[in-house]
């Protein structure tokens, strides 16, 4: 069940091409208007398009433009109006997005923020009493619009205590002792900055160390922060996970804590341990943000995202550096191993299947072609630096390829910091590139014994004698 303020988005497309002669303003040239439910109707939209039975309650204005668009709209994708209720003293909230070449110019909103009658509110009681299913996953997503009273609040915890219920809630406004009783609260980093305000703690704490204080003071199992492009921070009484955000390109940033709420509510619903669950929202998330206005991701799309290849592919150190960084903030082995990797064989495949084994996050850095030519000959390499990238970020088991133009990666080797360094038992571990520094900073370096009869060399002349 998702309860909460709904809302209608508006987009207005066009190009800008010159100043208005009346105000110095820019004229936008309407080309196109495109819509899409927001607010809670935008993570009760994402739940249905991941395959949850989900119902929406919400309140619309009756009779007003925006409401009756909001309805086709539920209708058009699905969503039952069944969980609706129609107000003859609000308006429905819209949002108005003027938009040139994908930028945004300006919003316009209308909404209500005036609390519900007390008529509103016993038709709100009402559905919930109608809807709320024994075991189920109640999101709340709040944007302040009135809807969600302390009494609605309070009507909704009451009944999913009864019913065994999981709450998650999306919080807005600077009180927060509304949602006390709630399971899960997801504040993101701004909202988390005004719940260590609103209980008096410390600035200078960790996310850690105040959201534990945060979880004690509201009575709920656990606080989910969303720092953006950063990642998620989880904090329990008992536990504390981070996830790095997934390398995407950003378009519109908008309702991308919906889809957290929504892949949250599909990780728990279905038994998902808690950092599963993140790791499922946040990959969800990247992939809603990359695309302009509200967006409901489907599971079809994540997994398609997911064998996007080229995510997982740095030419840029300092990019790998902190995606690396911010993996061993949570406590991930890094092993890293290198090579040209041309012509790729089964004993490049027996020692990155080695390497992986001795810790979480695998790494492989590939020369360039210019570094090949310059040890093995100029009708080398065989496949070029892209080819051998993406042939190595295509094995589930290689989590980053990174690329370097040095004889050796010793360079790159200090920059990165690995835990584990790999090579194959053709080498001594003293003549390893970066041997040195990994026995000077505590790390590991690991020799994997080699598969005999199997080279690239050996292929290529292979290949020349039946020419």
């Amino acid at each position: 069940m998702v309860i909460g303020d709904v809302m209608l988005d508006e987009y207005i497309f066009g190009d800008v091409s010159r100043i208005s002669p009346e105000a110095p303003v820019p004229i936008l040239r309407e080309k196109k208007r495109e819509w899409s439910l927001g607010g809670a109707s935008n993570v009760a939209l994402n739940c249905k398009q991941i395959g949850c039975n989900v119902t929406l309650i919400g309140v619309l204005g009756a009779g007003d433009i925006a409401g009756k668009k909001f309805l086709s709209m539920l209708s058009e994708n699905g969503l039952a109006k069944s969980g609706i209720v129609t107000s003859s003293t609000r308006v429905t909230t819209c949002k108005k997005r003027l938009m040139a070449s994908n930028h945004q110019l300006m919003r316009i909103d209308s909404e209500d923020h005036a609390p519900l009658s007390q008529e509103e509110f016993e038709q709100v009681k009402e559905k919930i009493a109608q809807f709320v299913k024994k075991g189920g996953v109640v999101l709340i997503s709040d944007y302040a619009k009135g809807v969600l009273t302390p009494e609605v609040l309070q009507t909704i915890m009451k009944s999913a205590k009864q019913h065994n219920c999981t709450v998650i809630v999306d919080p807005k406004g600077n009180v927060f002792d509304k949602y006390r009783g709630a399971t899960f609260i997801k504040p993101n980093y701004k909202e988390y900055l005004q719940m260590v305000q609103c209980y008096g703690l410390s600035f200078e704490d960790s996310i850690v160390e105040n959201g534990k204080k945060l979880c004690e003071a509201l009575d709920v199992s656990g606080l989910i922060v969303t720092l953006g492009e950063k990642g998620i921070q989880f904090v329990s009484p008992k536990e504390e996970l981070f996830v790095p955000a997934c390398k995407r390109d950003v378009y519109d940033l908008t309702g991308a804590g919906d889809t957290v709420m929504a892949f949250l509510a599909l990780g728990l619903s279905v038994g998902l341990q808690m950092n599963q669950c993140l790791k499922l929202s946040n990959h969800a998330a990247a992939v809603a943000v990359s695309h302009v206005k509200t967006y409901a991701v489907s599971l079809d799309e994540l997994i398609a995202k997911e064998h996007d290849f080229d995510q997982k592919v740095f030419y840029d150190w300092a990019m790998l550096k902190i995606e690396l960084d911010w993996l061993k903030l949570e406590n991930k082995k890094i092993v890293f191993t290198n090579g040209c990797f041309d012509l790729l064989h089964s004993g490049h495949l027996h020692l990155l299947q080695e390497a992986k084994k001795l810790g979480d996050i695998l790494v492989v850095a590939v020369n360039t072609d210019e570094s090949v030519k310059r040890f093995k000959g100029e009708s080398r390499p065989i496949k070029t630096l892209k080819e051998r990238l993406h042939i190595l970020a295509s094995i589930h088991i290689v989590d980053f390829v990174v690329a370097f133009d040095q004889d050796a990666p010793k360079e790159l080797i200090e920059y990165v910091q690995p835990n584990v360094l790999v090579k194959g038992s053709d080498y001594k571990k003293e003549e390893v590139a970066g041997y040195e520094f990994m026995v000077k900073s505590g790390g590991l370096v690991h020799l994997v014994d080699l598969k005999q009869g199997h080279s690239t060399s050996r292929l290529v002349k292979a290949a020349q004698s039946t020419v």
